[in-house]
C-alpha cells in the first residue's frame, strides 16, 4: 500500500540551497542517456555513454530531446546542467523526487515536474514516478528514477514522422509527453474501476465482514495519492498558457487547453469514485445494522415469550405447603399445556402486529 504522507522528503538539515541529494529509492545499475535529435526531414537517435557528448548533438535547424534514466549520480545530473545553464535549485528538485507538480520559469527554459502514474495490479496499488522536464527553445530534457515509462507512442511517432511531431517545435513535444501521461491516467482510473465494481454487490452483503472496509480503505488510499498527484497539473497548465508563451506557439495552446480539459475529466472521475466509496461503505454499515436488528427484534420475541412463562414456573417453584394445584394428578401436564397456549397466542399477536 502506498504511503500517504507522501511529498518532498527532506534532506539532511544544514545543508546550503541547491545541494543536490537524490532523496529517491530506485536505482538502476547505471545511467543511462537517450536521445532523439530530428526535425522535419531526419532523425537520428544516440545512446550515450556520458553527458560530454551532448553539446556536439545540439544544432539550431533540429530539436534534441534527452531522456535520462536514473538519478542516483548526481554528478551526472550536475554536468548535464552545467552544458545547459541549468539552475542549481531546479537540479535540486530533479533529484528530491516527491515534488508537487509544478511550473517554474529559468532565464531561456522552463522547469516542468509532472507524475507519471501506473497500476501495479499484482499488488493492487499505485507506481507513482517523478518525470522533470527542462523545456527549452530547441531542446527538451526529461529526468526520470527509472527505466520503462509511458512515452513509447511518442518515440514510435518521432520515429515513424507519424503527425506534426517532426514538423513542430520542442514545445509540441513537451504537450506529446505530457499528453501520454495524462492518456496513462485513464488507464489508472479504469484499472481502479475493476477494484470498485465488486464492492458495490459486496456492500449488499452482510457477510463480508471485515473484508469489505478494508478494500474500501485501500481504494480511497489510492484515489487520495491520484488527486494529491494530478490535481496541481491544471495549475502546471495555467501557469504554461498565462506566462509560458515566450515557449509555446500559438499552434500549440489549443492542444494545452484540451489536455487541462482531460485533466478536469481525470479529477471529476476521482470524486465521483471518492463519493461511491463512501456510499458503498454507508451501504454496508446500513445492512450490517439491519442484521443487528432482525437479529435483536428475534431475540426480544423470545425473550417476551418467556417472561409469562418464567413468572409460572417461578410461582410454583416456591414450594409453599398449601398450593392445591401441586397435588393434581395431572398438574404437571396442565403446566405445560398452559405455557405452549401461552407461547402460541404471544407469536399470534406478534404476527398479527406484524411484529415478525
Amino acid at each position: 500500500m502506498q504511503n500517504l504522507y507522501i511529498g518532498a522528503k527532506p534532506k539532511k538539515p544544514g545543508l546550503l540551497p541547491g545541494t543536490m541529494i537524490f532523496t529517491g529509492e530506485r536505482k538502476v545499475g547505471e545511467i543511462t542517456l537517450e536521445a532523439f535529435r530530428y526535425n522535419a526531414t531526419e532523425i537520428q537517435r544516440f545512446e550515450l555513454k556520458k553527458p560530454a557528448e551532448i553539446p556536439a548533438l545540439l544544432r539550431d535547424d533540429a530539436i534534441l530531446w534527452l531522456n535520462v534514466n536514473g538519478l542516483h549520480a548526481p554528478e551526472i545530473i550536475a554536468e548535464i546542467g552545467a552544458i545547459f545553464g541549468i539552475n542549481s535549485l531546479f537540479l535540486e528538485d530533479i533529484l528530491n523526487v516527491g515534488q508537487r507538480p509544478k511550473v517554474e520559469f529559468g532565464p531561456d527554459y522552463l522547469f516542468y515536474v509532472q507524475k507519471m502514474i501506473r497500476a501495479n495490479q499484482a499488488e493492487e496499488c499505485l507506481n507513482i514516478e517523478q518525470i522533470s522536464f527542462i523545456h527549452g527553445r530547441n531542446y527538451l530534457l526529461t529526468f526520470q528514477e527509472t527505466e520503462g515509462d509511458v512515452f513509447d507512442s511518442v518515440r514510435q511517432r518521432l520515429t515513424k514522422n507519424i503527425g506534426r511531431i517532426r514538423k513542430a517545435g520542442a514545445d509540441y513535444l513537451a504537450y506529446a509527453l505530457m499528453d501520454m501521461l495524462v492518456d496513462q491516467y485513464f488507464v489508472v482510473l479504469d484499472n481502479l474501476r475493476e477494484l470498485l465494481e465488486p464492492l458495490d454487490d459486496d456492500a449488499l452483503d452482510p457477510s463480508a465482514g471485515e473484508d469489505l472496509p478494508a478494500a474500501v480503505r485501500n481504494c480511497k488510499n489510492q484515489l487520495i495519492l491520484l488527486r494529491r498527484s494530478i490535481s496541481p497539473m491544471r495549475e502546471v497548465i495555467d501557469g504554461i498558457l498565462r506566462d509560458g508563451g515566450d515557449f509555446w506557439e500559438d499552434a500549440t495552446v489549443p492542444y494545452l487547453n484540451d489536455l487541462r480539459d482531460h485533466l478536469l475529466t481525470v479529477t471529476e472521475t476521482i470524486d465521483s469514485y471518492r463519493e461511491n466509496l463512501s456510499g458503498v461503505l454507508e451501504l454496508h454499515l446500513a445492512m450490517l445494522s439491519q442484521k443487528m436488528n432482525s437479529i435483536m427484534r428475534i431475540l426480544t420475541v423470545i425473550a417476551t415469550i418467556f417472561i409469562p412463562l418464567t413468572f409460572a414456573a417461578g410461582i410454583y417453584g416456591m414450594n409453599f405447603d398449601y398450593m392445591p394445584e401441586l397435588r393434581w394428578h395431572y398438574g404437571y401436564y396442565l403446566f405445560w399445556g398452559f405455557c405452549l397456549i401461552i407461547g402460541v397466542f404471544m407469536l399470534a399477536a406478534f404476527k398479527w402486529k406484524k411484529w415478525l
